[in-house]
């Protein structure tokens, strides 16, 4: 009864802007504003403390940042997430293949290189981009699906390079460079979330994003050292994709801040966008993937931009400056 109340909350605060599809398990593609992923004690959704300590090389990382990576910027239809409410229940369950190697245990437990029992309704779609990222959301089951380099195959399967499954009453990460197969956790390059960090209208409509965002740079560390182990930041990064040797670059899974005591009126941002500052300043942002740009990511909705528009293209997150950025501290771990 529990799930049936819930999923007609759900329908009824999506009716106007993504129908439901009868039959098919596909809800639409909006979340309630506030609804919240993962536990309130994750990383994600915990506001940084107002003496929280910076990494030691933080002046460095910024500097070699601001220098390399360009302004910031949101991507809206491409190199980003496309996000699916589903009802497990009621969608059509289906196989996911590896195309080289076995899964993740979590999901392929003997090591087929197939995931099985996943929901896979009509209407799915993922980036269209090479990362072909895609999440899949039963907010009353509270679980996500995510998938990288997914394709839908002419029989109707899907195949995938990653698959995770995540509890949205957890913490949102996973032991990092630890268990059987560790390097196939998670669909980023960091194993984080899909879910993590992305920000949806929703949100923006609502006038406040209360978690943690998550954002691309080109200046990921893979070792302080040219030729030394892979590094991360613990606990939210389990694996890295990190790029360059040395200290000054960002090792996945740190968490970066907005100057809070920056002042946000004279940098001229829309409404919208100065919601985004805004989290930045309070919850940060944690570095999930290697990029060609420094970005954050915004909910994929197709090159119509869908429920995105009336609400600005994001363009004006360029007038935030690089420089004011600052990096907390973190557990550096090694492999």
């Amino acid at each position: 009864m529990l799930r049936i109340m819930l999923v007609a909350l759900i329908l009824a605060v999506m009716a106007p802007c993504a129908p439901a599809i009868a039959g098919q398990g596909l809800l639409g593609t909006s979340l309630p504003g506030d609804f919240r992923i993962f536990s309130p004690e994750s990383p994600w959704n915990t506001p940084i403390a107002p003496k929280a300590a910076l990494h030691p090389d933080s002046a460095a990382m910024i500097a070699t940042l601001a220098d390399k990576a360009g302004p910031l910027k949101g991507d809206l239809t491409q190199w980003t997430v496309p996000l699916f409410v589903v009802d497990f229940e009621a969608s059509p369950k289906g196989l996911v293949r590896s195309p080289k190697e076995a899964l993740h245990p979590s999901v392929d437990p003997d090591g087929s290189g197939v995931a099985e029992n996943i929901p896979l309704p009509d209407g799915l779609w993922p980036d269209p981009q090479q990362d072909g990222h895609m999440l899949l959301i039963d907010p009353a089951l509270r679980k996500a699906w995510d998938l990288a380099r997914a394709k839908r195959l002419p029989d109707g399967s899907w195949k995938a390079t990653r698959l995770a499954v995540w509890d949205l009453d957890g913490l949102g990460f996973d032991p990092p460079f630890k268990g059987k197969r560790w390097w196939m956790r998670g669909a980023r390059g960091s194993g984080m979330p899909l879910a993590g960090g992305l920000i949806r209208p929703e949100e923006i409509l609502a006038g406040e994003i209360r978690h943690a965002l998550s954002f691309a740079a080109p200046t990921t560390r893979k070792s302080s050292t040219k030729g030394g182990p892979k590094e991360l930041c613990s606990p939210v990064a389990s694996r890295t994709d990190g790029k360059h040797d040395g200290r000054q670059y960002l090792p996945e899974g740190v968490r970066i801040q907005l100057d809070p005591a920056l002042d946000l009126e004279p940098l001229g941002l829309s409404p919208e966008t100065r919601i985004i500052a805004r989290a930045m300043q309070v919850y940060g942002m944690f570095l999930c993937d290697h990029g060609d740009t420094f970005k954050v990511y915004l909910q994929n909705l197709g090159p119509d931009r869908g429920r995105w528009k009336g609400l600005g293209d994001f363009k004006d997150l360029a007038r935030i400056p690089v420089k004011s950025f600052r990096v907390l501290d973190c557990d550096t771990v090694r492999k």
